[in-house]
């Protein structure tokens, strides 16, 4: 009897899915019934994280330089350095860095400067900076740096003593550009002991200028005299290279007789007897002698058409009672001298130099308004 009742049962698919259910509602009234009725109260997520960077939270990563240690995160550094982007593997939890190339106050710089681009770049620490972000390789921060480093105002006693920060890091592009941005500070700088520890390679580029404040080429010659008399046992082979950065062409007959004939101070004559000084002497005098029989001729002599011409130097007016003292008296090497030691006595007199009217203006012409 049971099993005959239980024929006559209706059979109906049943689903243990909630699935089932959705036919009896639309997701269109879902969405109308559950759309928040106000703004959401949660706070954004990047603030939140910016305050977390910033205060060094959570960090990463640890950025050993010497024996300084900082704490940081990495993510930040790989948005802006292609040394870390590239060069530090995935989950690399330690990294080395030179300092030779990335102080550690320079690398604080550059890691507070990723997290805000209004940080400001100190003066003591911008080739330090440089440097950093050139080893990092950020090209951002680089652009950054020139933008303070390569302007009208760094001139004079300022680009030496970028050039003194440069030297630190072996800067091969800021050294020479430096070198040659001195004008009026150049006989200032020969007082000084920096001048003196230049390399060869550095003298040439300072010596070479065309723009190197002096007197009378004379100056040029006793600087090349100090730079090798001040380490002389090292230096004496260089005596014919060095005398080839000086424009003996350009100096008055008077002078470059006297110093023909050897009428210099004892500590000179080593210098003034050498072959090569003596050509160069020579040939400076021929040259005048030359010019002076072809004044007013249609044509040049053979020699004078042979040569090269000989640029000129810029010419500081001496209108101040130092130098007005420095001119009128002693021409020597000792006058010279002697006109230094005013120089390091008064370390900003320099400043009261006046370009002759020729070179009146040439600094802006060269490097800008506001060169002065």
């Amino acid at each position: 009897m049971d099993d005959a009742s239980d024929e006559w049962l209706p059979s109906f698919p049943v689903s243990s899915s909630s699935d089932s259910f959705l036919q009896h509602i639309s997701s269109t009234q879902l969405e109308a019934v559950f759309t928040p009725v106000c703004p959401s109260i949660r706070s954004p997520l990047w603030p939140q994280m910016e305050r977390k960077i910033k205060a060094r939270e959570n960090t990463d990563l640890q950025v050993h330089i010497d024996d300084t240690l900082i704490h940081c995160h990495l993510l930040p550094l790989q948005c802006f350095s292609e040394y870390f982007e590239r060069d530090v593997r995935p989950g690399q939890a330690v990294v080395e860095l030179p300092a030779q190339h990335v102080p550690p106050a320079a690398f604080q710089i550059v890691y507070e400067w990723v997290l805000d681009p209004d940080r400001q770049l100190e003066w003591a620490h911008l080739v330090a900076v440089l440097s950093a972000a050139e080893y990092l390789r950020i090209p951002t921060l680089v652009e950054r740096c020139w933008q303070h480093l390569d302007n009208p105002r760094v001139v004079e006693n300022v680009a030496f003593y970028v050039f003194l920060k440069a030297h630190q890091f072996q800067s091969e592009q800021l050294r020479p550009m430096m070198l040659r941005r001195i004008c009026r500070f150049f006989l200032s700088l020969v007082s000084t002991p920096e001048y003196c520890e230049l390399s060869f390679a550095e003298l040439s580029v300072l010596l070479s200028s065309n723009i190197i404040g002096v007197f009378d080429e004379t100056d040029v010659l006793y600087a090349a005299c100090q730079w090798l008399l001040y380490d002389w046992s090292e230096r004496i082979e260089a005596i014919e290279p060095v005398m080839a950065l000086v424009r003996f062409e350009r100096m008055r007959a008077g002078d470059l007789a006297r110093f023909c004939i050897y009428q210099e101070c004892v500590e000179l004559q080593p210098i003034l007897r050498h072959p090569a000084t003596k050509q160069l002497v020579d040939r400076a005098l021929a040259a005048i002698c030359c010019r002076r029989s072809t004044a007013g001729a249609d044509g040049d002599s053979d020699w004078v058409r042979k040569d090269r011409p000989v640029a000129n130097r810029v010419r500081l007016v001496p209108d101040t009672k130092e130098t007005l003292a420095y001119v009128a008296g002693d021409t020597s090497y000792d006058g010279f001298n002697e006109f230094l030691a005013v120089l390091r006595a008064k370390p900003t007199v320099w400043q009261t130099f006046r370009l002759s009217e020729e070179n009146a203006g040439l600094l802006d012409d060269m490097f800008g308004t506001g060169a002065n």
